[in-house]
């Protein structure tokens, strides 16, 4: 799991660069919104598109673009998901495979490679990287890139960070093709929550390593600890276990002479987490399972600005009211997670997404698209006052599910620029290859 630049320019260099086709006007349904062109519209007041005093913007970090302990032992010595995404190939005619980092496959457990990725951020106006942040076999995992890379950057001071306890299994990311033709990715380790005991030892180590450091990132004080998934981990320690583990993680913080901390959802919400002790949720890419809820089967590639006004004026006012704590907006920057799959066999006649692609892919993404998307964070903000100054984006890096901010061989620098843009930051493309 983010500029005055015109729109029809870029949306022109999007048609050349990535020629699923564009979702011109004339040819939208009724009723369809999309973003960039619709904006004005769904948003009504002009006033709403102002960016919020105090914004911080929020961006997920994966860390698996660096050689790990963790796949050393389940791959081979040096194993990264570059591999992954040097190897995608095209599924269909204009399917744009590889995607590949216009800057190089940077090893992200060196201090050098966030040297350069600090600065992008600060350019372009990300505050707070929330690092994926993961624990198997009793020990954290995929942790060098934060604790060998970021942590010893020169400039690490210059951009906030932050840990996403990511309560889900890992899985082997190679899919496997069987001889009755089913695909599977065989599972490695369970994730943390599956004892309190663990759960304990994981949340701990994240307090009593990081959340004193001079750049973690806080609310009102208080350290933030995001957590994946709220509904797991209710199903494994139920309500009344959930409410005693982050009250005494409270007390913990509180000994270690913190204020205490703020629990954000970040992935699955349940339906307790104000009973349970969560300040805060939000989502960590919106754009996939609302394309699979609003867009029909028959769209083979749901049109990105499309589906990215379905988020913005759908569900986000949706969440606000169904949750009865703060929902975060959260922007998706793409999304392309063919790497990790085997393409399905057959292409059906008739077109039914679930069978082909059998995953999501948009058309159309584009640095206009994604600066709207980000001004749409904006409206949401200015009518809910009592909402905490906060968008996340996902994601900052994550090149194997095709949602990144970082420069492209599509793009380049443009999603950073649209970013920079929508948050008044002009001209940002004059600064790149500059220390």
């Amino acid at each position: 799991m983010p500029f005055k630049i015109k729109p029809l320019k870029v949306l022109s260099l999007a048609f050349v660069l990535f020629p699923i086709g564009l979702f011109a006007a004339e040819q939208r349904p009724s009723g369809v919104r999309r973003l960039p062109e619709d904006l004005a519209e769904l948003a009504q007041d002009p006033n709403l598109l102002q960016k919020p005093a105090g914004l911080t913007v929020a961006a997920y970090t994966f860390p698996n673009y660096h050689a790990s302990a963790l796949h050393d032992k389940l791959y081979a010595k040096g194993w990264t998901e570059y591999n992954l995404v040097r190897s995608a190939r095209p599924w269909f005619e204009g399917h744009q495979q590889p995607r590949t980092p216009l800057l190089g496959e940077l090893d992200e457990s060196l201090p050098s490679t966030w040297d350069v990725y600090n600065r992008l951020c600060k350019q372009s106006g990300i505050d707070v990287l929330i690092w994926d942040w993961y624990w198997y076999d009793g020990k954290p995992c995929l942790h060098e890139a934060l604790e060998k890379g970021f942590l010893e950057s020169s400039n690490r001071n210059d951009v906030k960070f932050a840990c996403m306890w990511t309560n889900h299994p890992w899985f082997i990311l190679y899919p496997t093709k069987q001889t009755n033709n089913k695909r599977v990715y065989p599972p490695s380790y369970d994730a943390p929550d599956l004892s309190r005991e663990e759960c304990w030892r994981s949340f701990t180590y994240i307090i009593s390593r990081y959340c004193h450091l001079e750049n973690y990132w806080k609310i009102d004080g208080k350290p933030v600890i995001c957590v994946w998934d709220a509904r797991r981990l209710e199903s494994k320690l139920g309500v009344e276990g959930v409410k005693s583990l982050l009250a005494d993680l409270n007390d913990f913080a509180k000994k270690s002479g913190l204020p205490g901390l703020h629990f954000h959802v970040t992935g699955y919400a349940g339906d307790n987490m104000d009973k349970e002790g969560y300040q805060t949720v939000g989502s960590y890419n919106p754009i996939d399972w609302a394309a699979r809820r609003f867009q029909p089967k028959d769209i083979e590639f749901p049109d990105y600005g499309t589906v990215a006004a379905d988020v913005a004026f759908k569900i986000w006012d949706e969440l606000h009211d169904q949750f009865k704590i703060p929902y975060i907006p959260s922007v998706g920057a793409g999304w392309d997670s063919t790497p990790r799959y085997i393409a399905p066999d057959v292409r059906p006649e008739n077109p039914n997404r679930d069978q082909w692609p059998a995953c999501t892919i948009f058309s159309n993404e584009n640095p206009a698209s994604l600066k709207a998307f980000i001004q749409s964070s904006f409206v949401y903000l200015n009518k809910h006052p009592e909402v905490p100054r906060i968008v996340t984006i996902g994601c900052f890096n994550e090149w194997s599910e095709g949602h990144y901010l970082l420069p492209d061989n599509r793009f380049g620098y443009g999603m950073l620029d649209a970013l920079a843009e929508a948050l008044g930051k002009p001209d940002t493309h004059t600064l790149h290859g500059k220390p």
